[in-house]
């Protein structure tokens, strides 16, 4: 080989040299921008996952919202301890009648019937059907409350039970679901009953505004994944009370909520 060619060959091998130093450096970088891609979308997608899990996690006790009327409860599982924080829960109805008589001598039971002297001069009369069948129905009278200025009376059915609100100035009458828990600043009551086995009665809750002597129903809420009892206010917006399911009533399992109205 001349020394022309010699020199050729040389430059070729230098030229194949810098061309491949070229390649592995060009393939370099694009490896480390890849890299540095994937690590960016993995951390973009553990952000989004963050991101997403927030409010869940912020609001895990919180098993149901309920839109009543123009209001809105949160309903919020609660603890044993929590619940039992507060005082416990008194059923509002005597369970004796005759005690509960003597304290308002404008009513008075006269064999099978409840008679109540109205403000107006008038009397109405609630009187028991004692035959069996759809028909049956038994009055037992619970009170007066002032709150809302109404005598209770709790019902008995051939099958199921239920409460009746009577106006003493007029005798006018209110069929309501259950015993009526009245808020702390009186404006607001509420009346619940649970029946998530049987299915005689309505599972649910009503809740009611107090204007003066007038009552309005702000709405009412049927229950079918569960149900809600001896429900108490805790404050004028807030009230608690014992939740079940099927599932807990068949495993003789109690748990508590606390309801928030927005």
């Amino acid at each position: 080989m001349n020394l022309y060619n010699k020199v050729k060959f040389r430059t070729m091998i230098k030229r194949l040299l810098l061309l491949g130093l070229a390649v592995n450096l060009l393939w370099a970088c694009n490896s480390g921008k890849s890299t540095g891609n994937a690590t960016n979308d993995s951390a973009y997608t553990s952000k989004d996952s963050t991101q997403s899990e927030h409010p869940t996690s912020a609001h895990l006790n919180i098993i149901d919202t309920l839109k009543v009327g123009d209001k809105q409860l949160l309903v919020y599982l609660i603890d044993k301890a929590t619940f039992e924080q507060y005082p416990a829960y008194k059923y509002p109805v005597d369970s004796s009648e005759t005690r509960t008589l003597a304290k308002d001598s404008t009513v008075k039971r006269v064999g099978t019937s409840l008679v109540f002297q109205l403000t107006n001069g008038q009397q109405k009369v609630r009187a028991d059907n004692e035959e069996e069948g759809g028909d049956y129905v038994h009055y037992f009278y619970a009170g007066y409350y002032p709150a809302l200025h109404r005598h209770v009376l709790s019902l008995t059915f051939y099958e199921g039970t239920g409460f009746e609100l009577l106006n003493p100035d007029n005798g006018d009458t209110l069929n309501v679901w259950g015993p009526p828990a009245i808020s702390p600043d009186k404006k607001y009551f509420m009346c619940s009953n649970m029946d998530i086995a049987a299915g005689f009665d309505v599972n649910g809750f009503q809740l009611f505004e107090i204007n003066n002597k007038n009552l309005r129903l702000v709405g009412d809420v049927s229950l079918e994944k569960y149900g809600i009892d001896k429900v108490q206010w805790i404050d004028n917006k807030t009230l608690i009370a014992i939740y079940q399911t099927q599932e807990d009533n068949a495993n003789e399992r109690t748990r508590y909520v606390k309801m928030v109205i927005q």
